[in-house]
């Protein structure tokens, strides 16, 4: 209790004044008034300023002028032992029970008095700091005394005993994460889960953790940097992994399904649901129907077909029936609607749906029979469309391809070479009623069998990928014209013109491209149909992938209701909704893609410090300029010296400083 103080009205060159230093109370004399300050002399030889203010206790008075130096020293000793000793004598419970039995108020010098019998400068002085130490008995306002009910005493002994408590248990786990961080063996106690994820909010979220002031005092205890060491305490204890995705902590993404989504999933392998479209659904087993996906596909949701037909060609565009095995409210339809997509990972996938139907059950596998919903388009032989249909059906697929076993075979198969054709005529008419094409190159990431990461860089524009992508823009463009002329309640994606006029043209440097993409305006979903200006199409949705993408399932249902002759599944109140949940979920997945890659991007080029690199430049800011390390697309910035001038477009050599991956971070400077 600092506050009791006893002081003479005014301060003389003599006065022996008591003063708090690093937390002790010292003795000095005062040897002179230095304006509103005082010349002291301590008890340990030492000469100081200190303000009244910082006075505790004040008297008696000493002739400085009569004695050394030494002799003062000795006096300052003899009464610092002095007052410790009649301080230790004061039993403040005898004086609490005193003074609260007649509910007194009294001063320092009072309080003395009644002890001692007498009120001598040391003895108030000792009282003084007797009471300083009391925590529990008394309370002191306006330097008057007076003694704490007894439910009060209780209720302070309890806070004190629960800190004595704390600060016990903080010095264990400050103990216990030195060794930790050390690599050392050690014990926890019962706080140990609560310390853990105390930590993992800490490395999620930051300054931001709920309870962060209680984590940065542990660590704060054990000497550890708050912003670096929680996360790799967690390292060490096995909780996170070297190359742990925060964003799946922070975004709260769902990882494990329910054991009711689970149970729901394993249900159609064994006793598959009955088909609700049973009398509508058209058996297309006898077509020659082939997947081509990429090579670590597992999840294959759309196939195609081709038939030749007098004057022409049917094609086929056959999606899995993912709603026959989905029921809509159920916790597998719920916990799909949640998660919005499947998101692809470098070295995870999320799946949208339970493995046990994603790669089984609904997944378009050779030689395995299915329900799907197919797109059958009548097409002459320069590709214009003369008529199509949207039909329930039963399909089987003959062929699994890949993207690079179709481009090797395009040349041999009469099959695969027609398709190639027809959809590079559709596109080009699509194309020439205002679409524009943006020719990025994809990146993406591998990793070696020693896990050491490697980065691929994928032209878009292979035949098999355009063959591919164009049959699915066909089937989501006639799945939304279909809802729109018929007027049923549909999510669409639409895209406005561009925020600045964008000049099509089939030869665009990287720079180009890139200022194009910034030019794009954002798509939107909604419930009524607008012209997608990138596709160059009057209205679209996504139908082809209701496997990995929940909008897919729902187009689905409504398709698959509406061309057997029921209502529709949706109502567009019910479409309000579900666009409230899967908006954001797929916003979220986006975002998720794009930094989880610039990670590894990162993490690559880790190994790689020191050396220089070939950068384009993208963009002049205020005191520095954005690039992109053209070989894996990967932006940055860089700061150079005020007197280089550098323009977009322009190819620069620069050396890599430093890269931190876990923040985010990469340096570089021209070489």
């Amino acid at each position: 209790m600092r506050g009791f103080c006893y002081v003479w009205a005014t301060m003389e060159p003599g006065d022996i004044v008591e003063f708090f230093e690093d937390k002790r109370i010292f003795c000095g004399v005062v040897l002179e008034l230095k304006g509103e300050r005082l010349h002291v002399l301590t008890q340990t030889s030492r000469e100081m300023t200190l303000t009244p203010k910082r006075v505790l206790h004040a008297g008696p008075r000493l002739p400085i002028a009569t004695l050394s130096r030494q002799e003062l020293l000795r006096h300052l000793e003899a009464t610092a032992r002095k007052r410790e000793a009649l301080k230790d004598a004061i039993n403040l419970e005898d004086l609490w029970e005193i003074l609260a039995a007649e509910d007194q108020t009294v001063s320092v010098a009072e309080m003395a008095d009644l002890w001692f019998g007498q009120m001598t400068p040391d003895q108030v002085a000792a009282t003084g700091q007797r009471l300083r130490e009391d925590r529990f008995l008394f309370k002191q306002k306006d330097g008057l005394v007076s003694p704490n009910p007894p439910e009060v005493v209780e209720q302070l002994k309890e806070q004190h005993f629960r800190e004595l408590l704390r600060q016990r248990e903080l010095e264990e786990i400050a103990a216990w994460l030195e060794k930790v961080w050390a690599g050392q063996v050690a014990a926890a106690g019962p706080w140990k889960d609560r310390v853990v994820e105390l930590l993992r909010r800490m490395a999620v979220w930051g300054a931001e953790a709920p309870d962060y002031a209680q984590g940065k005092a542990c660590l704060d205890k054990a000497r550890l940097n708050p912003v670096e060491a929680p996360f790799r305490l967690l390292v060490r204890l096995g909780v996170f992994q070297e190359d742990e995705d925060l964003d799946l902590h922070r975004l709260e993404v769902p990882l494990e399904f329910s054991p009711e989504a689970l149970a729901l999933a394993r249900q159609p392998a064994q006793s598959p649901p009955p088909d609700r479209y049973a009398a509508q659904r058209q058996d297309l087993t006898h077509l020659e129907i082939m997947t081509i996906d990429g090579e670590r596909t597992r999840d294959f949701d759309d196939a195609l077909s081709l038939e030749e037909v007098p004057d022409g060609w049917r094609l086929g565009i056959h999606i899995s029936d993912v709603s026959a095995h989905v029921t809509p409210q159920t916790p597998l339809d719920l916990e799909a609607q949640e998660r919005g997509t499947s998101i692809y990972l470098p070295e995870r996938r999320l799946p949208m749906l339970p493995e046990e139907l994603s790669e089984d059950t609904v997944s378009l596998l050779a030689h395995q029979e299915r329900l799907g919903l197919s797109f059958l388009v009548t097409l002459s032989a320069d590709a214009e469309i003369k008529d199509w249909v949207i039909v329930p059906s039963l399909i089987t697929v003959q062929r699994r391809l890949t993207y690079h076993e179709v481009d090797a075979l395009l040349t041999q198969d009469r099959q695969l070479a027609t398709l190639s054709r027809l959809t590079r005529r559709l596109k080009e008419r699509r194309l020439a009623r205002g679409g524009y094409e943006l020719k990025l190159p994809e990146v993406w990431v591998t990793f070696t069998s020693q896990g050491e990461v490697q980065v691929v860089v994928e032209d878009q524009e292979t035949a098999s990928h355009q063959l591919v992508g164009e049959a699915m823009v066909l089937a989501n463009s006639l799945a939304s014209q279909y809802l729109a002329e018929q007027g049923i309640a549909a999510i669409y994606r639409g895209q406005p013109d561009p925020r600045e006029p964008i000049q099509p043209s089939s030869d665009k440097s990287l720079l180009e491209l890139w200022q194009d993409r910034r030019r794009l305006s954002r798509v939107v979903m909604d419930l009524s149909p607008s012209p997608h200006w990138g596709l160059g199409l009057p209205c679209y949705t996504f139908a082809t992938s209701p496997i990995r993408r929940y909008l897919d399932l729902v187009i689905h249902r409504q398709l698959l209701a509406v061309v057997s002759g029921h209502p529709p599944v949706y109502r567009p109140d019910d479409l309000e909704q579900i666009l409230a949940t899967i908006e954001p979920a797929m916003r979220r997945a986006g975002q998720m893609k794009t930094r989880r890659l610039r990670y590894w991007l990162l993490k690559h080029l880790a190994g790689r410090v020191g050396q220089k690199l070939e950068a384009l430049v993208l963009e002049k800011l205020p005191h520095r300029y954005r690039l992109m390390l053209p070989d894996i697309l990967l932006e940055l910035f860089m700061t150079p010296p005020a007197t280089v001038k550098l323009s977009p477009g322009d190819t620069v050599l620069v050396r890599l400083d430093r890269v931190n991956p876990r923040a985010d971070q990469i340096k570089v400077s021209l070489a």
